[in-house]
């Protein structure tokens, strides 16, 4: 599977979430997902590979990529969690960035037999 196609899998993942493109987390959290899906999550990946790498791509801080992407998160989560939540099989909490990005990564992986 080529990156384009990772990155259109995981666009759509994201929408059936709930999250909106008009969010700048929105490119920020594809672009994490198609990362972690190429290299495999691991301990610590986020901040130090993930983050830095989609930091580098847009120019911005690492800490503005980690706000974003937590923030989109948050709103699709407040705007209807019970939506979130048949796509992303934690109920009643909030999930983490690194838990939606790995969920959907590992999801993406078994999918594609990677």
């Amino acid at each position: 599977m080529d990156r384009k196609d990772l990155w259109l899998i995981s666009e759509k993942m994201v929408r059936d979430m709930g999250i909106s493109v008009a969010y700048k987390g929105f490119y920020y959290l594809i672009c994490a997902i198609v990362i972690s899906t190429e290299i495999g999550m691991r301990k610590g990946a986020l901040d130090k590979e993930i983050y830095e790498n989609i930091s580098t791509m847009y120019s911005v801080s690492v800490e503005s990529v980690e706000k974003c992407i937590r923030s989109c998160i948050s709103r699709a989560w407040n705007n209807d969690p019970m939506n979130f939540s048949r796509i992303y099989e934690i109920k009643g909490r909030k999930p983490t960035n690194g838990e939606v990005i790995a969920f959907i990564s590992s999801c993406i992986r078994l999918e594609s037999g990677r």
